[in-house]
């Protein structure tokens, strides 16, 4: 495996969050999806998924603008 700091960090961070979403891939993702939303919305940012009429992430967003 490549090392260096970043490269550590994201690998730190990844098997942070599939420790903590108990090695669920559905839970991984919905935890990572409120990740980027918290993300988005402290620093103005925005970004470009796919659009797949009907997915989860459309469920997600529309969670998030409840919240």
């Amino acid at each position: 495996m490549i090392a260096n700091p970043v490269l550590e960090e994201i690998y730190n961070t990844q098997k942070r969050l599939v420790e903590e979403s108990g090695y669920d891939m559905k839970k991984y993702s919905e935890n990572v999806r409120k990740t980027v939303l918290e993300v988005e919305k402290k620093y103005g940012l925005k970004f470009k998924y796919s659009d797949l009429p009907g997915g989860e992430l459309e469920t997600l967003d529309q969670q998030a603008k409840i919240a």
